[in-house]
């Protein structure tokens, strides 16, 4: 598997395009929930020349994987909407900065950054999560993770200035780099660190360091992307299970590029489509708009240590509940305990888990609700409601009580 970092989600049309060329004789092309692009099932020998064609095209693996800064995240459309502001600018600076340095870091670490309010890049489960205010500073919610034991962040400072995200990011992973758990990898995000010390020292531990490395040069001032107001979301596709084909990848690329439209990958297996003017796609993908947000791990088709089919049970939940239209509905499904389709904060998250039937191990879920997927500060982590074999059923009765 070859993992593509897509900054916050945007990525041109050439790169796009190339994409599918890569990938076209492999299996689909799967999204990420970190807003990245994976390509699987690909020989060894073929893997130079898929690297290299990435390089062309101005995309890279590095960092997407291991114990590292993960690719930077960013809500799709903050640059739009009226109610957001532009947060790509200190993205794409942050990037940069941190990808001119090598960290020896303990465990992976994870950035969001929110163009408004309501915080749709999921902070609370970041590592560091910037939630834009409408003054032009920055919320920063820091120390959360998933995992088999879910704990969501706090708020470390209010009012930060947007050219100090780079030193508190470069602060964090210092502190992350002496204080991380290196010999327990279920205790070694900076999350743990928090809890071994208790939030209060934590704070008063990390603000010093970062008061430090601010002191340690001057830092350019980071102008917030400029808004446009006369561009609008005009197409928002959820792709099941994250997936794509190469022949429609060429497709959207057809209809979309030639009318200048937009694209960004979203944190829900999506892809969005932005623009001043409206345009038809082909029925195949237009059809895509309509589906129900079911986000799905791969699962046992492809990790090691999934413990369920998450893609059968995604398809089968798809099917039965095609007739209900709950556009603001998250259903996160994950294969194994480490929640990474989100599960532990979903409107209805599922779990995979085996449990003895009759004697024989039978796959079966945890069933939670009453997340709010990590976007708002009423954040809690979803409460387990009871195990089933039958999800699509299980979820079709339960849809009612949920508002």
């Amino acid at each position: 598997m070859q993992r593509i970092r897509i900054l916050g989600g945007r990525i041109r049309w050439r790169q796009w395009r190339k994409v599918a060329e890569l990938a076209k004789y492999y299996s689909p092309i799967h999204i990420t929930t970190r807003q990245d692009i994976e390509l699987h099932n690909i020989p060894g020998p073929d893997i130079y020349a898929i690297q290299k064609g990435l390089e062309e095209a101005g995309l890279s693996t590095q960092g997407a994987g291991g114990d590292t800064v993960r690719n930077i995240t960013a809500c799709s459309g903050c640059p739009f909407s009226s109610d957001a502001g532009g947060v790509l600018a200190a993205a794409e600076f942050l990037h940069k900065t941190l990808m001119a340095k090598v960290f020896d870091l303990p465990r992976k670490f994870k950035i969001s950054f929110s163009g408004c309010l309501s915080a749709c890049a999921k902070p609370w489960i970041n590592d560091l999560g910037f939630v834009l205010q409408r003054d032009g500073h920055f919320t920063v919610i820091g120390a959360g993770s998933l995992g088999p034991k879910p704990g969501l962040g706090i708020e470390l400072y209010r009012n930060l200035a947007a050219q100090d995200v780079a030193p508190l990011c470069l602060a964090a992973l210092e502190f992350f780099e002496k204080t991380g758990d290196r010999q327990n990898r279920h205790h070694a995000r900076l999350r743990h660190v928090r809890e071994r010390l208790g939030d209060e020292q934590f704070k008063t531990e990390f603000s010093a360091v970062f008061e430090r490395v601010k002191k340690s040069q001057a830092w350019p001032d980071i102008a917030l992307t400029a808004l446009n107001r006369n561009i609008r979301l005009l197409w928002r596709l959820q792709l099941p299970n994250g997936n794509i084909s190469s022949d429609e990848v060429i497709q959207l690329a057809d209809a979309a590029e030639p009318q200048n439209a937009e694209l960004r990958i979203n944190l829900e297996h999506g892809l969005e489509l932005y623009g001043s003017q409206t345009f038809q796609l082909p029925d195949n993908l237009a059809a895509l708009e309509n589906l129900p947000v079911i986000i799905a791990c791969p699962g046992s088709s492809s990790c090691a240590r999934a413990i369920t089919d998450t893609w059968s049970v995604a398809d089968a939940i798809r099917q039965r509940i095609a007739h209900i239209h709950r556009p603001n509905l998250r259903i996160c499904i994950s294969g194994c305990p480490n929640s990474c389709a989100h599960s532990a904060v979903a409107d209805i998250g599922l779990i995979g888990l085996r449990r003895n039937r009759d004697g024989q191990p039978a796959e079966c879920f945890r069933l939670l609700t009453g997340g709010h997927n990590g976007i708002d500060n009423h954040q809690t982590v979803a409460d387990d409601v009871f195990f089933t074999e039958d999800v699509p059923a299980a979820i079709e009765r339960l849809l009612p009580s949920l508002k």
